[in-house]
């Protein structure tokens, strides 16, 4: 079990973006808890999936409308839990939100694959716009995260969700 400083990783890949983009950038508001810079996780891919997401998002989205990143902690998603076929102590979600945001399906797969998580299906909310996939570790099929997709009028969100096990975070502690 790792120690992941999310809330430097969340940085980093503002400023690497900042750097990176060429014309303009769009508007953003950043929330991070404090008590959420730090994340107990089983390895590196929480970190490189954080990374890599949020880089190709705000490398991607319409640079005239402002977007906002939050990183909050969710009590248990009672709706959720059976789908994914887990039940952790609670939720990490981190939301992107905005009407510039662009991610789609496809780029959202390729993301995930590549840090090490296979897509086992993809569900869309009847009569709604709002879509979630479940992604399973290649070597671990029981470790899971949650992508959630949604679009209404005037905003598009995207939502990943990690799971948080509290034996996972006591052990952390006891070893750190």
């Amino acid at each position: 079990m790792e120690q992941i400083e999310l809330g430097s990783v969340i940085e980093e890949a503002i400023a690497k973006f900042s750097r990176n983009r060429i014309g303009d950038k769009p508007p953003m508001f950043l929330m991070i808890p404090s008590t959420l810079r730090v994340v107990p996780w089983r390895d590196r891919t929480l970190k490189e999936l954080v990374r890599v997401f949020l880089y190709e998002t705000l490398l991607t989205s319409d640079p005239d409308a402002t977007l906002e990143i939050s990183l909050r902690r969710r009590a248990e998603l009672k709706d959720l839990d059976p789908f994914v076929r887990v039940a952790p102590s609670y939720w990490l979600q981190l939301r992107i939100s905005g009407r510039g945001l662009k991610m789609f399906e496809k780029l959202a797969q390729e993301l995930c694959y590549d840090v090490g998580y296979r897509c086992e299906e993809w569900i869309t909310i009847e009569d709604s716009t709002v879509r979630f996939a479940t992604f399973a570790a290649f070597d671990r099929p029981h470790i899971k995260i949650v992508l959630l997709l949604a679009s209404t009028r005037s905003t598009h969100r995207c939502d990943l969700l990690f799971p948080v096990a509290e034996t996972s975070l006591a052990s952390c502690m006891v070893s750190g």
